[in-house]
């Protein structure tokens, strides 16, 4: 074994010596350690049968999570380049000590992709970073080729995304894919204003949800003898998924107010609703030196959902805290106001705080119909590459005046975590 890993290593060291003749190869980073700590979660409510509905969480649950994330970026000496990042031990803490090597998620490649320069054009292809905007689509790992075009302050980019190639073995045979055809365009209309939109069908040829095939091999000392393959057994047909998506989204300012706004749009079979869905939001923000206050309104209709990343820190943002995913509402309509202030204290220390009111178009009365957030944060850089961020927030539900007739309590959600992490 020792034998093994002392060639591997000179392998390593000969590729290396070999790379560094030939191209440009960078490591950089990111990691961190949280506590989360969560009180009266009640996301979920079971009925028992009179009426009343019981909780499923409650009380105050605790946590540490970590990982560990590396960026590989290579460039060719012809400009050909390579991007990829892997995640090291992202899960939560379980007490296993080195049992930690079964998590599904203990090395894993967050993306990978390659990309080619020719001339104004810019090919890539592979799993790669998706980032249009919070409100519509962020954060996404797609595998997709796609090619980017760029002269002076106009940019356009064209992609193809595979996004079911393998769903069943009946659909297989007919190379019925999931796929997804998309353009996204964007102009620096000059230097203060900024503006770009991402028109997307997504073209669903799946038939089945889920399929099977029976095999069945008699005895071959049987009259049949052999082996005899029976038709397939389908269990499910599959709702179709196509249609369009789309959204604008702009950001600039005048004199000392920013804006920043965006109009979104999917199709209903495309979000699994009844209804075409859209919605909007627009944020106004000062920049008053250290203090920096902004305002934000917004709607959701027909079943629209922000992406998780759109929000603040008890709904939506995609916090370890976060009760409410998404902004929006599935079932219909909504609409939010939100006051955001950030303050910076230092070059070391900065604070920021929220005060956010929701309102949901529901009948139920065990769904949530209004909600109110305040919640804050505090970063304190430790050093160059190292801070340690303190969050919180408190989410107050109300179920439209039945929750005493339900037994469904309208008590507050409280979150907080505490959060090392570091760059390189």
């Amino acid at each position: 074994m020792k034998k093994v890993l002392v060639a591997g290593a000179a392998l390593l060291i000969a590729g290396s010596m070999v790379s560094a003749a030939s191209a440009e190869v960078n490591l950089s980073g990111d990691a961190r350690v949280r506590y989360v700590g969560k009180s009266d979660y009640k996301a979920i409510y079971t009925p028992n049968g009179d009426g009343t509905f019981s909780e499923n969480l409650s009380g105050y649950q605790d946590s540490f999570n970590s990982r560990i994330r590396v960026k590989f970026d290579a460039k060719a000496n012809g400009g050909a380049f390579m991007k990829a990042r892997l995640r090291f031990d992202d899960f939560t803490w379980d007490g296993q000590g080195w049992g930690a090597w079964s998590e599904g998620k203990n090395v894993w490649a967050d993306y990978a992709y390659i990309g080619v320069p020719m001339g104004d054009v810019v090919f890539t292809g592979g799993r790669m970073p998706a980032d249009y905007s919070k409100f519509f689509s962020y954060d996404n790992r797609p595998t997709r080729v796609k090619l980017d075009w760029k002269v002076d302050n106009v940019r356009l980019i064209g992609l193809i995304d595979v996004i079911d190639e393998n769903s069943n073995i009946v659909d297989d045979w007919d190379d019925n894919d999931f796929m997804g055809y998309g353009l996204v365009g964007s102009v620096k209309i000059n230097d203060d204003w900024f503006v770009k939109g991402y028109a997307r069908y997504v073209d669903d040829q799946r038939e089945y949800d889920v399929a099977s095939i029976d095999i069945e091999i008699p005895d071959p000392n049987s009259e049949m003898g052999g082996a005899t393959i029976s038709y397939p057994l389908v269990a499910a047909g599959h709702k179709d998924r196509s249609g369009f998506l789309g959204s604008i989204h702009a950001e600039g300012k005048i004199a000392m107010v920013g804006l920043e706004g965006e109009i979104a749009y999917k199709e209903a079979d495309v979000q699994g609703t009844q209804d075409d869905g859209w919605g909007w939001y627009l944020d106004a923000s000062m920049d008053m030196g250290a203090f920096q206050p902004s305002l934000m309104i917004g709607g959701t209709y027909d079943g629209y959902l922000a992406d998780d990343d759109f929000g603040f820190i008890m709904v939506g943002a995609a916090e370890p805290i976060t009760a409410i995913t998404q902004v929006g509402n599935k079932g219909g309509d909504s609409y939010f106001v939100a006051l955001v202030t950030r303050y910076t204290l230092s070059d070391q220390f900065k604070l920021a705080g929220n005060l956010a009111y929701f309102d949901y178009d529901v009948d139920a009365a065990d769904r949530i119909a209004q909600a109110f957030e305040i919640s804050a944060s505090a970063t304190y850089t430790i050093s160059e590459g190292a801070d340690l961020t303190y969050k919180l927030g408190y989410l107050a539900p109300d179920y439209d005046g039945q929750v005493n007739a339900l037994g469904v309590s309208d008590d507050g959600m409280f979150g907080q975590y505490l959060r090392m992490a570091i760059k390189f």
